[in-house]
């Protein structure tokens, strides 16, 4: 199996999550593509999930050599953000509880992913 395919697969289905962020905030690129915000929701979620599955399976060849590296740390933000996404999205009673800082923290993890991917994916096209 090609580790290599399976991480930029992973890297565009978060890509096509993360775009749900865009349609959220720009309304007339929302209205161009004609779907309600809840479903896009749904999208992102099921995407973000893919990705992170994906992700792992390319990281599935050094988990018995865990180095501290860029894509141990993506793959630990990847986790913990799906995770917290999944909380924020099915489990509506513990987010409405603290939806500041789910909501919040979804989105520092988030950014933190976004970063540290960039620093795996510049860091091997150096190397290789």
């Amino acid at each position: 199996m090609n580790y290599l395919l399976l991480g930029w697969l992973s890297c565009m289905f978060l890509i096509f999550g993360y775009s749900y962020s865009l349609f959220k905030r720009f309304k007339n690129i929302r209205y161009k593509i004609n779907l309600p915000v809840k479903k896009l929701l749904d999208y992102h979620c099921i995407l973000s999930i893919i990705a992170t599955i994906l992700a792992f399976l390319h990281a599935g060849n050094n988990l018995t050599n865990i180095k501290f590296s860029t894509g141990y740390i993506s793959l630990i933000l990847m986790i913990l953000t799906t995770l917290i996404g999944v909380i924020m999205k099915y489990f509506k009673k513990t987010y409405i509880n603290h939806r500041a800082f789910w909501l919040y923290t979804h989105i520092l993890l988030s950014v933190m992913l976004i970063g540290s991917i960039l620093l795996h994916i510049f860091y091997y096209l150096l190397l290789q």
